[in-house]
């Protein structure tokens, strides 16, 4: 077994920094001496720490603790890939390593949030959250007799998968007719 050097100066980074904020013992908050390890030991599935080996090897990337925002948790001395069942689709995915990171260190999620659905699925509601907020902003300045605008409309009610598109388009086409009507 290696000496896993570099988790260990990861835990003791973790340690002071945790014991300038909360030095007195009888603080609930206080660090427990060897805390991170003694998680890891206890065999946790929510807790990462990896050998000297696993991090040379790629396995396992080494966590930045100085970077994560852990609330009151304890942080993660690597990151490690983590399987998982989208709630959406239901199929396996991974919350790998590369990704943790990010999430944890450059984008300051708290250290205990996870993914639930996988990335294609993320994706797919960050769109479906755009088009209701342009459907929103697009319905509040809406001219009924613009016929651009009610295309548009059509056009993101569609996206959304609602029966409303056919309305906007049957009154786009009803705005077309009143405007050949009125026309010279």
């Amino acid at each position: 077994m290696d000496n896993q050097r570099g988790l260990l100066d990861a835990e003791r980074a973790w340690y002071y920094r945790e014991f300038a904020l909360h030095p007195s013992p009888t603080n609930p908050f206080h660090p427990l001496q060897d805390g991170m390890r003694k998680l890891a030991i206890r065999g946790s599935d929510r807790w990462f720490w990896a050998c000297d080996s696993c991090l040379r090897s790629g396995r396992a990337l080494a966590a930045n603790v100085a970077r994560q925002n852990l609330a009151l948790g304890t942080p993660f001395a690597a990151y490690v890939d983590r399987p998982f069942v989208c709630e959406d689709c239901l199929e396996p995915s991974v919350f790998d390593a590369g990704e943790q990171r990010h999430w944890f260190e450059t984008l300051g999620f708290l250290i205990w949030v996870y993914p639930k659905q996988c990335a294609e699925c993320r994706a797919a509601r960050r769109r479906r959250k755009r088009s209701h907020q342009a459907l929103a902003e697009a319905l509040h300045r809406l001219d009924p007799t613009d016929p651009v605008q009610l295309e548009a409309i059509a056009r993101l009610y569609a996206e959304l998968g609602s029966s409303k598109a056919a309305e906007f388009r049957a009154r786009l086409k009803n705005a077309g007719r009143r405007s050949k009507r009125h026309a010279p």
